[in-house]
């Protein structure tokens, strides 16, 4: 200890020359390390770049220019994919009250577009909510899939009203949550979600004749959502369509008249010619016109048409998904772009 005393200073520096020594051999570990990666990341990139230099067809700047315009046709291809998937419309946020008044709105609206388009319904029919429209509060987690639900069933009823066929039987959806009782209203699977989308599936029951068939597929087809026909059973109908009175009255065949002529007596006529010394006498002249009704024989009626094909009423039942396309997911570069700013915030 004496002599540590005695050479203070020269162990002061002794120590601080070999922290100095350990940190330099810190630095130059990190530094040999840092160039391990560089060298490694240098050697991948040259394999890279041997890879495309040697690829088939090779790098030149026309291969470059067509390689653009293809980005181009699948930019175009995923724009015009996109619209056949197009969003159904946004529900509003409701509470319990504006829940049950909406709906109130949009299942007259629904009668209304019916009676408009010809369509006969059940009476005093519900549209798949005869559980709900007579309730007053709700779960709060079952408003917004109900409500999303009204959304998809607009654009569905929409297209089988505008076919005009004779009766809508009912429509049936799938359960949304816990609420949704299994019945003539909800059908036994539900939605089904995954990475890229979700799929809702829906059953219509109407009767029609075959022309109409054909007009509610073709509506869905060319509707600008997605719709995918699962399902189609089509059966003889074991009720008669409704029939339309026709109330226009029958013209009455009104009766033909003819004048009737009479003999009549004036004086100072000859009925022998006018000659000298000869007067008076009779000639027939027209009485006032008496109108005599007269029959006629009606027209015999046409012959109708032979019946060689005579369509009957059809039950249709027809399974149909709406397809709805989640959102992209941002990507890690954006995620970290929208985080910067709020770092340099705080």
């Amino acid at each position: 200890m004496a002599w540590v005393k005695r050479n203070l200073v020269f162990v002061i520096i002794m120590a601080v020359g070999l922290l100095a020594t350990g940190y330099c051999g810190y630095l130059l570990y990190s530094a040999l390390g840092a160039n391990a990666a560089a060298s490694s990341d240098y050697n991948s990139t040259v394999e890279q770049l041997k890879t495309l230099v040697n690829a088939k067809p090779p790098i030149t700047k026309d291969n470059i220019e067509l390689a653009k315009q293809d980005q181009a046709r699948v930019k175009d291809f995923l724009g015009d994919f996109k619209k056949a998937f197009a969003p159904f419309p946004t529900a509003p946020t409701v509470d319990d009250r504006e829940f049950v008044e909406y709906l109130n709105k949009t299942l007259r609206a629904f009668g209304a577009e019916a009676t408009n388009d010809g369509v006969k319904l059940p009476p005093d029919y519900s549209f798949a909510f005869s559980q709900q429209k007579d309730k007053v509060s709700f779960t709060p987690e079952c408003i917004a899939p109900w409500m999303q639900e009204l959304e998809e069933m607009k654009v569905i009823l929409h297209v089988v009203f505008e076919t005009k066929i004779n009766y809508f039987e009912q429509i049936e959806r799938p359960p949304a949550c816990m609420d949704d009782n299994y019945g003539n209203d909800v059908l036994p699977s539900a939605s089904v979600s995954n990475t890229w989308g979700v799929v809702t599936p829906y059953k219509l029951t109407f009767r029609c004749f075959s022309q109409e068939i054909a007009s509610v597929l073709a509506g869905f087809a060319d509707a600008s959502n997605c719709f995918i026909v699962k399902y189609v059973n089509v059966t003889q109908s074991k009720e008669p369509l409704p029939q339309i009175i026709d109330t226009t009255p029958t013209p009455i065949a009104q009766p033909a008249y003819r004048p009737q002529y009479n003999p009549g007596y004036m004086p100072g006529a000859n009925p022998f010619g006018n000659r000298p010394g000869m007067r008076g006498g009779y000639y027939p002249r027209p009485m006032p016109q008496q109108e005599v009704p007269v029959s006629m024989a009606a027209p015999a009626a046409p012959t109708p048409p032979q019946t060689v094909l005579q369509e009957i009423p059809l039950y249709v039942t027809v399974v149909i998904d709406a397809v709805k396309l989640k959102p992209p997911e941002p990507s890690a570069a954006a995620a970290s772009a929208a985080v910067k700013p709020i770092l340099r915030g705080r």
